[in-house]
């Protein structure tokens, strides 16, 4: 007895030392620093053609000076913020000391964790290294992140922050650093398996996700910012000026194909990143809890709590909608309301066909997509078809008379009148809602489409909002601020918005009281 108390207070000392970062995690945070750089800078380089201005003042020699200087700052800044940065694992929290030029140290509670994520990039494996990752409400970047420590290390610690084990000493284990390496995270979540997308699945998530209009404006940006010089080179050529009629027909088909073989291409790249990003993708049911594990070449599992979800949010785009695909975006408490590059991930389950979406019951207990959901007033329609017409044909007007055209070039803006009416009408069709118990779903969209749900009791502020129009009808608007984010049903009847606002008033104050 006397050798086990030793040992468990021997175990309990150790567990409130301050552990260190693997060398190899030098690796991770050059690459982070890099890619963070480049995407705080890409714009900056892009705008208003410096890009091109960089180059022409700098020449091949300087150019890569420049970048062995910067390289060299980057390693030297990332080993002095790796050897100073420190975590130790406590009783009910997770305490880290990090920085460069200044020292901070940041205590987090596992009760305020709504995800763990353990991710295992390509070069860790070998080492049986992850980064491990917690995310707290309100963040916008994930809020402790240790890259580069033992992966049987980083699932006591996971296991112990989502309350499997309440064994402080059992997660800093001295004898876990040196256990077996598996080479991997592991082959599939435990418990019972929801969703595993094959390839094809996660290829077509690629081809309808909304990161090709990412890739097409670099690649815009790319071609516009050079295409000044690519101009001066052909004039500098001057062959363009002997084509007959039929060789710049071929000229102008050869740049339309060129065109539409660029854009295939992008939905290629954008395929295979989705694969490169989920591949392998399983979602399984752990009670409390949902586990994720999907990636190539960072294979990442990724951990919430039930009780931390705050909404779902049923996603299709453009592209989507013709392939019948979607995906379900899992909210949790945010102080932002729409995903930014480079902030944290989402937990996000890809490639579902139609049928797939009554998952949303499995993933919260019953959440059930209703079978009809109710339009908002006609209002909204008659609302902007007015105003829109209004200010086309003033504008149409004013044109005519000043250039002194005929009517019948006044055809052109009213057609794209006509198109705008359309898109208008479009996106009055799909602004809906129901209420399901306590479940308030809200679809909206245009071309792609979303639906939304949350409890009630998760409504941290109401708004009513009535225009002049909407007080002569009994409308309003109905804006409910939740933890990731505002929704807004526009154009209800005055009654019914009252309704649901004094409904999602009283299930907050409900809930709060048994919470209490």
């Amino acid at each position: 007895m006397a050798d086990g108390a030793e040992q468990n207070s021997s175990r309990s000392e150790h567990a409130l030392d301050w552990q260190r970062l693997a060398p190899m995690a030098l690796l991770f945070l050059l690459l982070s620093a890099l890619q963070k750089f480049v995407r705080e800078n890409l714009f900056i380089f892009a705008g208003a053609g410096f890009g091109v201005a960089v180059f022409d003042f700098l020449d091949a020699w300087k150019l890569g000076l420049l970048a062995v200087a910067l390289l060299l700052m980057g390693v030297v800044g990332t080993m002095i913020y790796h050897r100073r940065f420190r975590f130790r694992i406590e009783d009910d929290a997770v305490r880290v000391r990090r920085g460069l030029l200044e020292k901070k140290e940041l205590r987090v509670r596992f009760a305020r964790v709504q995800s763990v994520q353990i991710g295992q990039p390509f070069y860790f494996k070998p080492f049986d290294l992850v980064r491990f990752t917690l995310e707290t409400p309100g963040g916008q970047e994930s809020e402790v992140e240790l890259p580069g420590i033992p992966r049987p290390l980083a699932e006591e610690m996971r296991d112990r922050i989502v309350g499997l084990k309440s064994d402080a000493s059992a997660v800093i284990d001295p004898d876990l650093a040196g256990s077996e390496p598996s080479g991997q995270i592991n082959s599939g979540p435990a418990g019972d398996t929801l969703y595993k997308a094959s390839t094809w699945r996660l290829f077509r998530h690629g081809l309808s996700s909304n990161q090709i209009w990412l890739l097409a404006g670099l690649a815009a940006w790319f071609f516009g910012s050079f295409s000044e010089r690519f101009g001066d080179w052909v004039d500098a050529q001057g062959w363009f000026l002997d084509l007959d009629a039929s060789a710049w027909e071929f000229l102008w088909l050869f740049v339309i194909g060129l065109v539409i073989a660029g854009l295939g291409l992008l939905l290629l790249l954008s395929a295979l990143l989705s694969i490169i990003r989920f591949h392998g993708f399983t979602l399984a049911d752990q009670g409390d809890r949902l586990v994720s594990i999907g990636g190539l070449l960072d294979q990442r599992e990724q951990t919430v709590k039930r009780e931390k979800i705050t909404g779902l949010t049923l996603k299709q785009s453009a592209l989507g909608r013709l392939m019948s695909c979607w995906h379900i975006v899992i909210r949790q408490t945010s102080n932002v309301e729409q995903e930014m590059a480079g902030q944290k991930k989402s937990f996000i389950v890809p490639g579902l066909n139609h049928d797939d979406l009554a998952m949303t019951g499995d993933l919260v207990s019953g959440w059930q997509i209703p079978g009809q959901l109710q339009p908002i007033e006609r209002g909204f329609r008659a609302v902007y078809w007015t105003r829109v017409t209004a200010l086309a044909v003033l504008a149409t007007g004013v044109w005519l008379e000043l250039s002194g055209q005929s009517m019948v070039f006044g055809l052109v803006p009213l057609i794209a009148l006509s198109l705008v009416l359309a898109a208008i009408h479009v996106r009055w069709r799909h602004w809906s809602w129901s209420l399901e118990a306590r479940q308030l779903w809200v679809r909206r969209g245009f071309l792609g489409q979303s639906l939304e749900v949350f409890d009630l009791d998760r409504v941290q502020q109401v708004q009513i909002r009535r225009s002049r129009y909407q007080r002569r009808h009994d409308l309003a608007n109905l804006v409910l601020v939740l933890p990731q984010g505002l929704v807004t049903v526009p154009y209800l009847p005055i009654a019914v918005a009252t309704q649901l606002a004094n409904q999602a008033i009283h299930a907050a104050e409900t809930a709060t009281l048994h919470r209490v």
